[in-house]
């Protein structure tokens, strides 16, 4: 679960089907949570998106970016016990789970200063390139560990072990 921006197939829409859906035009620095399905994943759209629509799955939130940074609101929903615990309790549906705009705009929110936001962002980026860096070590250790078994089966086999 990457819960970054990532383009999925892209569909074309007529000029006039756009004129009648442009109030759902996602922007950069917009925050996409999913609704649908696997709820509460959520990206921070990139700078670079060029014209495109929002989708029914998802719920796309513009935010004051003087009060409240698009990467802090990403971090809040993916990593705050509190938002996990609202999602998770207020997901709900016969077929699979679903949340709403109304239950997003409901859940509760702690907003620090800015300062203080920047702050926990540049922590948990640096928490995120520990982490893939152990990740990356751990899965060069698995690889020492079988290849070092492999050597040492074919030793076995060949009666080169005493």
């Amino acid at each position: 679960m990457a819960n970054k921006f990532r383009w999925g197939k892209s569909r074309f829409i007529t000029d006039e089907k756009y004129q009648q859906l442009k109030r759902y035009r996602v922007r950069p620095g917009d925050v996409i949570i999913t609704i649908m399905g696997t709820c509460g994943r959520c990206a921070v759209v990139p700078d670079d998106i060029p014209l495109a629509i929002n989708t029914k799955h998802l719920c796309c939130i513009s935010l004051d970016q003087n009060k409240c940074l698009p990467d802090y609101m990403h971090q809040y929903f993916l990593f705050s016990p509190a938002a996990r615990s609202y999602l998770s309790a207020q997901a709900s549906g016969s077929v699979m789970d679903g949340l709403n705009m109304g239950i997003i705009k409901e859940m509760p929110v702690e907003v620090p200063s800015i300062d203080r936001q920047k702050a926990v962002v540049t922590n948990i980026a640096e928490l995120e390139i520990a982490t893939a860096a152990l990740h990356s070590k751990y899965k060069s250790n698995l690889q020492d560990i079988h290849d070092l078994r492999q050597s040492l089966l074919q030793k076995a086999f060949a009666g080169e072990l005493t």
